[in-house]
């Protein structure tokens, strides 16, 4: 398999993969303690191989195959291991990223807001005092009225007053 294909397998394929490669070396080490008794019992298969000689040969092959095998477990193993690193800080490094972009956009828009909320409440303080002085006119030209009238009717009633007594004296 080659390093691309493995680059595209999931987590769990290669859980799988790590899981099937355990078995075939526990397979094999079986198969070396099989091995080792027959050669501790000196049952060794001398019908198949001829000869001592050749038997040993045929052991010596079960052995590198082994030692193979687990060899390129451990590399396996190394080589996942390494992928997932980088996997994980590519991910990170880009998650961090969208962090700092999402927090730099957040402050741009809570400037804007604070600026068009400054400018709202000046609007609003300045219409508030306009309409307050404009209040506060109008019942200062009614107070005027209302105490120029009643200079001019207090004028008109002594004046009526100094007639009515004329009449009557």
């Amino acid at each position: 398999m080659t390093e691309k294909e493995l680059k595209r397998l999931s987590r769990a394929d290669l859980l799988e993969m790590l899981i099937t490669q355990s078995k075939k070396i526990r397979q094999l080490e079986d198969k070396m303690e099989q091995a080792e008794n027959k050669l501790h019992s000196r049952q060794i298969a001398i019908d198949e191989a001829g000869s001592i000689a050749e038997a040993s040969l045929a052991l010596n092959g079960v052995f590198d195959a082994a030692q193979a095998a687990g060899q390129q477990y451990l590399e396996n193993i190394q080589r996942l291991s390494l992928y997932q690193e980088a996997v994980c800080a590519q991910m990170e490094q880009s998650c961090q990223e969208e962090v700092l972009q999402r927090l730099t956009e957040t402050e741009k828009r809570c400037t804007a807001m604070e600026t068009e909320t400054k400018v709202k409440c000046a609007e609003m303080i300045a219409k508030a005092k306009a309409e307050s002085r404009a209040y506060w006119d109008e019942v200062e030209n009614r107070l005027e009225n209302f105490c120029q009238e009643y200079t001019e009717l207090r004028e008109l009633l002594y004046v009526i007053n100094t007639k009515v007594r004329m009449r009557t004296t």
